[in-house]
């Protein structure tokens, strides 16, 4: 059951470049002159991520579209070079990114792969606590550490199938929308019997906050969007969509985002 877990990497992250702290120091001199609504309409930029960005609840590190969008609102040149330096888009920080990638001898893409590895450890380590408290039992229909798609059989629980979608960061509302029609259409060609649930996983806020507002209406099982904390390794978030279950049935019964908690020795 335990054999996909993966080892921890030990290379440097090239998005280390990014400086949360200071990034939200920065959101809130923005605010000393504005509302965060008023920040929301300028920037087009949803305030439940505006949020997710000042109380540091997402790790990950903004799009750059979303710098631009910020910079847009800001009217002191000094502190749109601020902006840009704290999150790692200023030409001093994009060589050091470069660096980063040319020391640790790899692709600037294998970051992405490396987050993706550590979804799948997170996803395993999930599922082992789930059969070490609950004596719920599983196995991996398809899907490997490598895979996007994953499909679960419980034996026992409150679902009989998972099938968990992870999908990498994304840049327009339009590719977003894309993705979700892809994965349900991909789900609905397995035609599973039984008490189903179907996740979308995204290590990126600004996916996760889009993703939540297109519900799969006409799914008849559970659905949910997952946020995947890549720095702290666990499920920080899930929210679950209206689907054709009635609302009842639509209520999991255990929080998996739990079960993926670090555990401190």
């Amino acid at each position: 059951m335990n054999e996909f877990l993966s080892n921890p990497s030990t290379l440097i992250d090239p998005d280390s470049v990014y400086d949360q702290e200071r990034f939200i120091n920065i959101l809130q001199t923005i605010l000393h002159t504005k509302t965060q609504k008023e920040l929301s309409e300028q920037t087009g930029i949803n305030n439940a991520t505006i949020s997710r960005m000042l109380n540091g609840t997402r790790s990950g590190r903004p799009y750059k579209s979303t710098i631009d969008k910020i910079a847009k609102a800001i009217d002191d040149p000094e502190l749109i070079n601020e902006l840009y330096d704290a999150t790692g888009y200023s030409p001093r920080k994009i060589q050091e990114r470069k660096k980063i990638i040319a020391d640790n001898g790899f692709s600037p893409d294998l970051s992405t792969v490396q987050v993706h590895e550590k979804f799948f450890s997170t996803l395993m380590r999930g599922l082992s606590m789930m059969t070490s408290l609950y004596k719920i039992e599983w196995t991996i229909k398809s899907g490997t550490p490598r895979s996007y798609d994953y499909l679960i059989e419980f034996k026992e629980g409150n679902i009989d199938y998972w099938y968990i979608r992870y999908v990498d960061r994304i840049t327009s509302d339009e590719e977003r929308k894309k993705a979700l029609t892809a994965i349900y259409g991909e789900f609905a060609k397995l035609k599973l019997d039984g008490k189903i649930k179907v996740s979308c996983a995204t290590p990126s806020y600004e996916d996760y906050d889009y993703f939540v507002t297109i519900p799969p209406y006409q799914l008849n099982s559970i659905a949910s969007i997952i946020h995947f904390d890549s720095d702290l390794e666990r499920f920080a978030d899930e929210t679950f969509l209206e689907t054709a279950l009635p609302l009842k049935e639509n209520i999991p019964v255990k929080d998996f985002c739990n079960l993926t908690e670090s555990l401190i020795l």
